[in-house]
């Protein structure tokens, strides 16, 4: 499979990072050349240092034989312009990185087709809706949504007063077997691994869980969380920049508290143009004085969203040292997050660059695959595919199937409803099916589903 990217910035950089792993014929186009050094150092990879736009790898030679092109540079324009010129020049599929325009709707789906791009992802609401996501839940510390979202994969971290700390995995997955969930995934100290039966559960764990959307609050009761009384919580959000006012419009559709820190004062008038009921504050965010002021005491949640790592840490440290308000720090750097989790007063952290990096990653994966999550620090990932009336699995049992020690299918979706399968199950023509898999096994796992 060919793919280009042009773009080796922070996203580029953490994809092809994720690619080099796998058999794909990859070719980098940056003008930057002190990042094609770092790439060429550390990647076998063909690169191209050139202006994107005047590349040699934009030319009918290059195209005609590949798969997927990818613009994701910092440039929404020079994106468009790059997947225009790559899809006259016969590229199969264009992925386009826009960031200040969103196309939704057929209406977009049109004028994306016109501009020869496939699909258009915006970073921006993707780390806003993942960061909404985590507020209706604060056990949460990662999330992803598969079947159209209708089944979720939730990551859940136990406390010690967690009624399951000192239970063997057994005996949590006996009582799983009776209901329509199942535990995917045992996180310890940052290790992925498949759910040991023999392993106790310990604080600080993260069981990773699939169940269906309309039986969370069943999953919360079983992994002994008490249920949320409180329906409106009060949320800082430092930084107004696009993120930042993203999540704002996004809280203010389910009627939360909101405060919006920005800095700078032509911003906040900017803004608060922009935003229905969130209150704009104009102050620097680090500023432990006016946070108290401002009630940071009897916050619920504070998001760190601004351009720097420095400031969103420095923010989230101070609220933690005068508030119980959970805080999630956004930073660029991946070994961060990490760092962060492990180590820090801090609640979450969480990178942009990982986020976006995964979700182009689905593309990458083959046309019948329709869902893609990978975990931090280790080579489990999960896929959702799709069966077709030709696939040569169809008709055949799980049990027939022989996959690879520590593959499991986990979640089948037939005719709009889901089964939780045993080795009995057979297959049908239009199944969606989730699968756990390892990395290295999943050339051999996909030929099974063709």
């Amino acid at each position: 499979m060919k793919i280009v990217i042009a773009g080796a910035g922070e996203v580029g950089y953490h994809l092809i990072e994720n690619l080099c792993r796998e058999n794909l014929d990859l070719h980098i186009i940056d003008h930057d050349v002190d990042v094609l050094d770092k790439i060429n150092q550390e990647f076998e990879v063909q690169t191209d240092f050139a202006n994107i736009i005047n590349s040699d790898y934009l030319k009918e030679d290059h195209q005609n034989d590949t798969d997927l092109f990818l613009a994701i540079t910092n440039s929404d324009q020079t994106n468009m312009i790059a997947c225009k010129m790559a899809k006259e020049a016969g590229a199969k599929n264009t992925i386009c990185r826009i960031r200040r325009v969103d196309f939704t709707g057929p209406k977009s789906q049109r004028t994306l087709e016109s501009l020869g791009i496939d699909w258009a992802i915006n970073p921006v609401s993707i780390v806003a809706e993942e960061l909404y996501h985590l507020i209706y839940d604060p056990n949460i510390v990662d999330s992803h949504v598969f079947a159209n979202g209708e089944l979720l994969l939730l990551g859940y971290k136990i406390k010690k007063n967690n009624k399951i700390v000192g239970e063997k995995i057994s005996a949590l997955l006996e009582i799983f077997q009776f209901e329509s969930m199942r535990l995917a995934i045992h996180k310890r100290r940052e290790i992925c691994s498949l759910p040991n039966p023999d392993h106790v559960i310990e604080p600080e764990d993260v069981l990773f869980c699939f169940c269906k959307i309309v039986d969370q609050p069943q999953l919360k009761k079983l992994l002994g969380f008490k249920e949320k009384t409180v329906q409106t919580n009060r949320i800082f959000i430092n930084g107004g920049g696009q993120i930042g006012v993203k999540l704002a419009k996004l809280f203010e559709d389910s009627y939360q508290d909101i405060k919006i820190i920005e800095k700078s004062y032509e911003r906040c008038l900017k803004i608060s143009e922009e935003l229905q009921r969130a209150l704009v504050l104009n102050f620097d965010g680090t500023d432990q004085k006016q946070l108290i002021a401002e009630g940071i005491e009897e916050a619920d949640y504070f998001f760190a969203v601004t351009d720097s790592e420095e400031i969103n840490l420095t923010s989230c440290m101070v609220t933690a040292s005068v508030s119980n308000a959970k805080t999630v720090c956004m930073v660029q750097q991946p070994e961060l997050t990490t760092i962060i989790n492990q180590k820090t007063p801090v609640h979450i952290g969480i990178s942009p660059r990982v986020l976006t990096a995964r979700h182009l990653a689905k593309f990458i994966q083959g046309k019948n695959v329709f869902g893609y999550f990978s975990f931090s620090n280790s080579k489990l990932e999960v896929l959702e595919i799709h069966l077709d009336e030709n696939a040569t699995c169809v008709n055949k049992t799980i049990g027939d199937l022989r996959l690879p020690d520590g593959t499991s299918v986990p979640f089948i979706q037939r005719r709009g409803g889901f089964i939780t399968p045993g080795n009995n199950e057979r297959l049908q023509a239009g199944d969606y099916l989730i699968l756990i898999l390892h990395l290295l096994d999943r050339k051999s796992v996909l030929s099974i589903f063709k």
